[in-house]
């Protein structure tokens, strides 16, 4: 764990006083044995999902602090949002929609190892949004699903990036009317 994608920092230099917040922040969770099984499964074609998860966790972390939010809870919220053990595409526990059924696996996993507050919760649950009718509650929690969307176009490649880009300025346009 000492690479963002996307991101020219790391997470060896201890003069960056973000990073160093950031891993205590997050530490407790990026380094359990469950959380660490993340590693075993592919994301989004190029990363593994707890890559992802730790990509989506520190942009959440850098524009929840910048916009002066809970961004202690944002970070945790985000490093949990994809928190389920299986592969989607094969061995999915339950029947039906993924964009619907994973948050909740996350958010029952999380739950089982870590306290999980209610900011934590809507990051987890209504991270798919706009994929979902059910819009986050919280500032944080439109925070991750931006930043999820924002790391999956850069894991996938720039090809997809600037195929995303409309959606996340549309996404962004919206969380701006719904939040004034």
């Amino acid at each position: 764990m000492t690479h963002i994608l996307g991101s020219k920092r790391d997470f060896l230099d201890w003069n960056d006083e973000d990073a160093m917040e950031f891993l205590e922040i997050i530490k407790d969770i990026a380094d359990h044995p469950e959380f660490r099984k993340l590693e075993q499964f592919t994301h989004h074609l190029h990363t593994n999902r707890y890559q992802h998860c730790l990509n989506v966790s520190w942009y959440t972390y850098l524009w929840a602090k910048k916009l002066g939010l809970n961004y202690k809870e944002a970070a945790r919220g985000a490093l949990l949002h994809d928190f389920f053990l299986y592969d989607y595409r094969s061995n999915p526990p339950i029947k039906g929609n993924h964009n619907e059924i994973h948050p909740i696996a996350a958010f029952t996993n999380a739950e089982k190892y870590f306290e999980v507050t209610d900011i934590m919760r809507d990051c987890i649950l209504r991270h798919m949004w706009p994929n979902t009718s059910a819009s986050p509650e919280t500032r944080e929690g439109y925070l991750v699903s931006v930043a999820d969307k924002y790391c999956a176009g850069i894991e996938v490649g720039s090809k997809s990036y600037y195929a995303i880009y409309p959606v996340l300025k549309q996404i962004y346009e919206m969380i701006e009317e719904g939040l004034n």
